[in-house]
């Protein structure tokens, strides 16, 4: 029983990952979708492009010194 129960709550999980992963994927593709032809960003697009965004500063909040 307690298989059973375990097994299930794995492939909910399993699926509740795959979902994420194909809302990612849709949001890259209409991101790029929206490039080419200048539209709008949807919710999809503007959520992937968040998401996966690295956003740094030129100026870093403290300096390293060479170490020497």
């Amino acid at each position: 029983m307690i298989l059973v129960l375990v097994s299930i709550i794995a492939v909910f999980f399993a699926g509740c990952v795959c979902g994420i992963f194909a809302l990612i994927v849709l949001g890259i593709h209409a991101e790029e979708r929206r490039a080419r032809t200048n539209k709008v960003p949807g919710t999809a697009g503007t959520v992937s492009r968040r998401l996966l965004t690295t956003r740094t500063s030129d100026k870093p909040s403290t300096k390293v010194g060479a170490g020497r």
